[in-house]
């Protein structure tokens, strides 16, 4: 019997061993990933934060940062050799074996991420990367670790989640301890096996398998209860002699009931409540950040903050450590999350204008950021480029001049040391833009800085105000004279015969610039309506006069540009019997009118492209602004919501300051005989208590409540600054967006007389000399004329990098203002949809709040203690009280009108001062009917609208009504205490107006 008792207990023991193990690291990964998945899909319930398909918090397999190995058996990484001695050897002992059982990776960053680049990216001929906004976009969401860790935190806000909900969870906890005992003969406890001479006791050797085994089941109640059942059961087989075995069976229970401190759902619900209403904040914070992260791309300007963790003090997870008070209790919540304590954001801007040299232009509104304002800078190089050119042309024309005693040697030098100047300064640029590409893949895109990427310009080509081929045929003309200039007195034939050839070469490539300045003409009448359509009559009648001018100058350029064949076709007769010194001075002329026309035809595509430039202008009232906001803002949410989680502590510390009042209940039941489930009642035992402890010392206590109400007014003073501060930097957003838009009209008549100077200036110098009588000097040029051309070729550097400017800032400035109105709207991939603002306004929500509060009940005034006298306005009058009414008259008015359950507002007891006075009482502002819009706030400002919650049925709204009067009378000892009302920020959330609430007498 007994063999057969041990060969059974073996696989008992094998199966203790097997579960002892517990499941793979592998299985309890996946299943968080599981619970943290069904979590943020159950907070994903309104479009505005939900997040798109697709988003998890796996690394993308294509990232530089993905982790090929194995998650769960990570090898070791690379560790400093000085370092890595202490892993094998300490002290002179020698120290865990393991460490490279998994084993050693060679490098950090994923081994075959360039190579995979190809698969989603276009690339140059040498290996560069195409980058284009859209493209970069798709970068950072596959390579930025900033946007990682923000999803990395929303992972970690939804295991407190799970914690948390796991307190809650009915808890089952149960183990086996086998136990082999081996008392020898000569022991205490050895076996008696009969009695020797002399009456002495004969022992024996003592075996014994002590098979003890014990489950617990948890359970922790919503009222702050807590119940515990345990099941133990003990199993001995006592063999190498006679067979014995002896079996007990117990079942205990314990069950603790606090009435007054720490007892009810305020308290023991209150962990919970932070981490749940900390997941949806973090969701909304997560979109919020998704529109950051665009605008961050494309203008450099972030803006916003993202997902903030509440709990994993001590490495855990849930709210270990959680006081209710202070910031490392969670109290102040405002500065714990940093939700309601932020910045508020705006329109980003500074740099400079990106102008080289001295000169009058002016005005500009600086550079952006991101991957625009890189292109930003590619324009201004470009343009520092064309004017340095510029500047070299004319140097030989000035040169010329000087040895042709037209002008002093000072302001060639001038012009030349003017050269040098911008030779640096484009240097200087070029540099600063390569540094600011490096950081721009490191930073925001997450590359490395020397990975070669090429930016695709087409967004800033519409700055490029004369197209590369014009400027090309022009210094090819230019070109083709200085060689002909150059020829000896009696030029060779052959060689005026090719350069005649190389006329009528450049001629046909001139008809391809015509082509391409007839469509630049074509593109501004098709942009002409939205010029005219923000323009003064004055300004129009301008516009429409200019357009007709240009086009009339178009009309005689192509007039002489058909006249000009027969012009070549005279020089050709001409080079059959004309001198070679005749012929060539004729070539010089007729190649000169070509670079005339040339010249001519690129003003006419630069003030055709620079007129074609528009913008979305912003017409938006600042009161419209903050109402929007108000409506659509989701960290404002999440400042609301926050504030509400600082209110809901007052409570929470009030509660330390009752009396300890506990009920509990116990009892256990055991066994009779060797049967482990005979179970029998009069085995059993009860016992039952109450537990009193008076509140004698409840100094801490009390300072910790104080502290709640302290935090909650400073929490709610931030609330009404947050408020003014989105107001504020609405209005300066508005105000700059603005005088963006009259600054680009002004910049774009600066480019139109910069170019223009520009073309007098050089004409001035290119003229011929006046005749002179014989013996007498040449003319000479102005003592300025050097200075005239320097000044004016700054100035049309300088305007042409204003108007990018302005154009660029005002872009940056609309986009950055539809964040802050909360009302960006990003596709799937993240790319903004840029709709027309009028269009897209015309359909958000907007929450508009009333100076006028609601009456306060009667009943709240006499339990917090409110007599009139305290009612009374710094002018003497008397607050009006909204009259008393029966309870059947109460309950009427609150079944009539009041909000649904999952939108109705709590209402909030009167405010104290800092001496513990009753102040002046804050409510909850109002919505006009006018200013209602249909269906509840929480619709989303563009999809999903079908979707809105809509008020519920009246009985719904009756039972809300009775559960609000429930919680009011829940919140008397706070409102005793002093616990101040809700800010009126609240208002944003009321679909409509609640009627006046009427109370018993």
């Amino acid at each position: 019997m007994t063999f057969v008792r041990v060969r059974a207990a073996v696989p008992l023991l094998v199966l203790v061993a097997v579960v002892s193990g517990g499941c793979t690291r592998a299985f309890w990964r996946e299943q968080a990933d599981r619970e943290v998945a069904y979590l943020i899909d159950e907070k994903s319930n309104d479009p505005r934060w939900a997040l798109p398909p697709g988003f998890n918090v796996s690394i993308d397999p294509r990232s530089r940062y993905y982790d090929p190995y194995d998650p769960d058996r990570q090898p070791m990484p690379p560790d400093d050799p000085a370092s890595h001695q202490y892993m094998h050897w300490v002290n002179g002992m020698r120290h865990y074996g393991g460490w490279h059982k998994f084993g050693d990776r060679p490098m950090l960053e994923s081994p075959c991420w360039r190579q995979k680049l190809s698969e989603y990216t276009e690339m140059t001929e040498d290996g560069a990367i195409k980058l284009d906004l859209e493209k970069c976009v798709e970068l950072v969401y596959i390579h930025a670790p900033d946007w990682r860790f923000q999803m990395e935190e929303l992972y970690l806000s939804a295991l407190d989640v799970s914690a948390e909900r796991f307190r809650f969870a009915t808890q089952f906890f149960g183990g086996t301890g086998p136990t082999f005992t081996h008392n020898g003969r000569k022991s205490n406890a050895a076996r008696i096996i009969g009695v020797g001479p002399g009456g002495q006791p004969i022992r024996s050797d003592r075996n014994t398998l002590n098979l003890g085994t014990d489950f617990q089941v948890r359970r922790r109640f919503a009222t702050g209860g807590e119940l515990l059942v345990g099941f133990a059961n003990s199993f001995v087989w006592q063999f190498a002699g006679p067979d014995s075995n002896v079996t007990s069976s117990l079942v205990n229970w314990n069950l603790v009931q606090p009435l007054l401190r720490a007892g009810g759902r305020v308290v023991a619900m209150e962990q919970l409540t932070i981490v749940e209403r900390a997941l949806l904040a973090n969701l909304r914070a997560l979109q919020r950040y998704r529109q950051g992260l665009y605008t961050n791309v494309a203008v450099g300007d972030l803006g916003v903050t993202g997902p903030q963790r509440r709990g994993g003090f001590f490495g855990g997870t849930g709210l270990t450590g959680f006081t209710g008070q202070g910031a490392g209790g969670l109290g102040g919540v405002g500065g714990a999350t940093g939700f309601g304590r932020g910045g508020f954001g705006g329109v980003g801007g500074g740099g400079g204008g990106g102008g080289t040299g001295g000169g009058f232009a002016g005005g500009g509104a600086g550079t952006v950021g991101g991957f625009i304002g890189l292109l930003q800078q590619q324009q201004q190089i470009l343009n520092a480029r064309d004017s340095l050119n510029l500047q070299l042309r004319t140097l030989k024309l000035l040169e010329a001049n000087l040895e042709a005693g037209l002008i002093d040697i000072a302001q060639v030098d001038q012009f030349r040391q003017s050269i040098e100047t911008a030779k640096a300064n484009l240097l200087q640029q070029q540099v600063a833009y390569e540094t600011t590409l490096d950081n721009f893949k490191r930073a925001t895109l997450g590359l490395p800085p020397d990975l070669p990427v090429a930016l695709d310009d087409s967004m800033i080509r519409q700055f490029r105000f004369r197209d590369p081929e014009v400027i090309g045929l022009q210094d090819r003309f230019s070109d083709m004279v200085d060689r002909v200039g150059e020829l000896p007195e009696e030029p060779p034939l052959e060689e005026l015969t090719r350069a005649l050839d190389e006329i009528v070469t450049l001629r046909a490539s001139l008809a391809d610039a015509f082509e391409l300045v007839r469509g630049d003409l074509d593109r501004l009448e098709q942009q002409r309506s939205l010029r005219e359509r923000s323009m003064t009559e004055d300004d129009r009648r301008q516009f429409v006069q200019d357009m007709a001018t240009l086009a009339d100058n178009f009309r005689a350029l192509e007039e002489r540009y058909q006249q000009s064949e027969a012009l070549l076709g005279e020089l050709r007769e001409e080079a059959r019997t004309a001198e070679a010194s005749e012929l060539a001075a004729r070539i010089v002329q007729a190649a000169g009118q070509f670079v005339g026309l040339v010249q001519e035809l690129s003003l006419v595509q630069a003030r055709a492209r620079l007129e074609a430039v528009v913008l979305d202008p912003v017409r938006l009232d600042p009161v419209d602004a903050l109402a929007i906001a108000r409506a659509n803002r989701l960290d404002w949410m999440n400042n609301r919501a926050s504030l509400v989680d600082t209110w809901r502590l007052i409570a929470f510390n009030a509660n330390a300051l009752r009396s300890n009042l506990s009920v509990t209940f116990a009892g256990d039941v055991g066994t009779v005989g060797k049967n482990p489930l005979a179970f029998q009642g009069p085995t059993a035992n009860l016992r039952a208590g109450l537990r009193f402890d008076a509140p004698f010392t409840r100094l801490l206590e009390r300072n910790n409540y104080r502290s709640a109400l302290i935090s909650y007014q400073q929490d709610r003073r931030q609330l009404i600054q947050f408020e003014d501060g989105v107001n504020q930097s609405l209005r300066n957003s508005l105000r700059s967006l603005r005088q963006l838009e009259q600054n680009l009209e002004i910049q774009r008549k600066a480019v139109v007389i910069a170019v223009r100077r520009v073309d007098q200036t050089r004409e001035a110098l290119s003229a011929p000399p006046q005749p002179t009588q014989p013996g007498q000097l040449p003319q000479p040029l102005g003592a300025t004329a050097a200075q005239n051309l320097l000044t004016a070729l700054n100035d049309l550097s300088n305007s042409q990098n204003n108007f990018m400017s302005v154009w660029l800032n005002h872009l940056a400035g609309r986009m950055t203002l539809l964040r802050d109105l909360g009302i960006l709207e990003l596709d799937e991939r993240g790319m903004w949809i840029d709709r027309p603002l009028d269009e897209l306004l015309a359909e958000v929500p907007r929450c508009y709040t009333s100076s006028l509060p609601p009456d306060v009940p009667h009943d709240w005034l006499d339990e917090a203690g409110v007599t009139p006298e305290m009612l009374q306005t710094p002018d003497g009058s008397q607050q009006a009280l909204p009259p008393p009414s029966t309870d059947e008259e109460q309950q009427g008015t609150q079944g009539q009108g009041a909000l649904p359950h999952s939108e109705a507002l709590p209402d909030l007891p009167p405010t104290q001062d800092a001496t513990g006075d009753v102040g002046s009482l804050q409510r909850l502002p109002q919505v006009s009917a006018s200013q209602r819009l249909p269906g509840a706030m929480s619709a989303a400002p563009s999809q999903g609208r079908e979707n809105r919650p809509q008020a519920g049925s009246a009985g719904e709204r009756a039972a809300a009504a009775g559960n609000t009067s429930r919680r009011r009378r829940a919140t008397v000892e706070a409102a005793s205490h002093g616990a101040s009302a809700a800010a009126r920020d609240h208002t944003a959330l009321e679909p409509a107006s609640p009627p006046p609430l009427r109370v018993r007498q």
